[in-house]
């Protein structure tokens, strides 16, 4: 880790985010966006009578489950600082810089660049666990880390 990062979190009192917690705020997160979507496209769910018609239907609103994930992760990270599954675990991103709450439009970029991870295999996710500050792909183009007090 940069030693100016470093001296700077110890100074604020905050340490990086375990990697279990992170995965487990994951998980919480991917199930609410679940949901979500389960809730905004139940009619066309309902309406499906085969898996093929299921799948189908799926395809044609992917652009607006991607949306609807973006969407979800950059408000609430410009909000609060944190996914409702990162306030569940106590964790929270922020700026790399000033160590403060990401502004929207970094979080925008953090949210999309998320997305293009879970496309890319999750690569952008397990590059954390080999990153000395355990960002993400998303991390490194929002310049933010994740933190617990």
């Amino acid at each position: 880790m940069d030693e100016r990062l470093e001296r700077d979190l110890v100074r604020e009192g905050l340490s990086l985010a375990p990697m279990p917690k992170r995965v487990k705020a994951f998980i919480v997160d991917e199930l609410i966006i679940s949901l979500l979507v389960f809730v905004a496209f139940w009619d066309r769910i309902a309406s499906a009578s085969t898996v093929t018609q299921s799948l189908e239907s799926l395809n044609e609103v992917v652009m607006w489950i991607v949306a609807l994930k973006i969407a979800y992760h950059a408000i609430f990270v410009t909000l609060y600082g944190a996914t409702l599954g990162k306030l569940w675990q106590k964790i929270y991103v922020i700026t790399i810089d000033d160590l403060g709450k990401p502004p929207f439009m970094a979080a925008l970029a953090r949210g999309s660049m998320r997305a293009i991870s879970e496309w890319l295999f999750y690569l952008g996710f397990i590059w954390a666990w080999i990153n000395p500050n355990r960002q993400t792909w998303q991390d490194k183009i929002g310049r933010t880390i994740v933190v617990q007090p």
